[in-house]
């Protein structure tokens, strides 16, 4: 079966967004499938070395920077954007702004480096054009790790996914905010995939909703993060994905 898909994950700040973000981008590179990460985290620095990759421009930097992106952004609110522009095809994207290792690479929007440089809409503008624009060809699948919360539904990113991963932490806080998650993207007409991460044993059977993927909480993660190792797939992410795909 043929795949194009673009799949965004979601989640509380802290839920493992990121790690399982990196995990599946690993698990479908090593199935076969051309994958690119878009990081659309302003703020989280770790993605690239969960997967053992260095830093490169943004694409905000590749257009000229945050300032450009305003630039942008007011155009669009004014009917005058080139919609061209960010009609991409994975083949089409500049070598400058991705970090890749075989059949997977990572593409980041844009991050908050000074204090009081503002807000960050347009790192998410940017991040919802480039997902409405670009083109996947066969077997080709986007992942995008998202900041912390649900603005980017706000935003109207998720517009342009097929399928959105909600990663919860056995917390009320965070069960609550996934019921947030499935009723968007149900309103959205969106596949909806509920992860319980960091799950201890008996957590499962208090939840008052029902995850579709259980990934046990693992002391390793920690330290291996501390330690600057990458992530490597467990099984549940081929759980997973055969959810994702079915």
């Amino acid at each position: 079966m043929v795949i194009r898909m673009k799949v965004l994950v979601s989640g509380k700040g802290g839920c493992g967004k990121s790690t399982i973000s990196a995990m599946l981008g690993k698990y479908l590179a090593r199935k076969g499938y051309r994958v690119l990460i878009i990081d659309a985290d302003e703020s989280n620095p770790g993605l690239y070395r969960m997967l053992g990759l260095p830093k490169v421009k943004t694409l905000a930097e590749h257009l000229g920077g945050k300032k450009r992106a305003k630039i942008l952004m007011a155009a669009e609110g004014e009917g005058e954007l080139d919609e061209e522009l960010f009609n991409w095809t994975l083949h089409d994207i500049p070598e400058e702004i991705l970090a890749k290792k075989g059949n997977l690479a990572v593409l980041t929007i844009g991050k908050i480096e000074e204090a009081e440089e503002g807000c960050a809409c347009p790192y998410g503008f940017l991040a919802r054009k480039l997902l409405e624009g670009i083109k996947l060809g066969e077997n080709e699948v986007v992942l995008v790790d998202t900041e912390a919360g649900i603005e980017h539904f706000g935003r109207g990113v998720d517009r342009y996914v097929d399928v959105v991963i909600d990663v919860a932490e056995p917390s009320t806080e965070s069960i609550e905010l996934s019921r947030k998650i499935a009723s968007l993207s149900e309103s959205l007409g969106l596949k909806h995939v509920l992860v319980l991460n960091k799950a201890l044993p008996g957590v499962e059977e208090e939840l008052p909703v029902k995850p579709d993927v259980v990934v046990p909480f693992d002391q390793n993660f920690i330290l291996d993060s501390l330690r600057g190792r990458e992530v490597e797939p467990i099984g549940q992410i081929g759980e997973l994905w055969k959810i994702i795909n079915g």
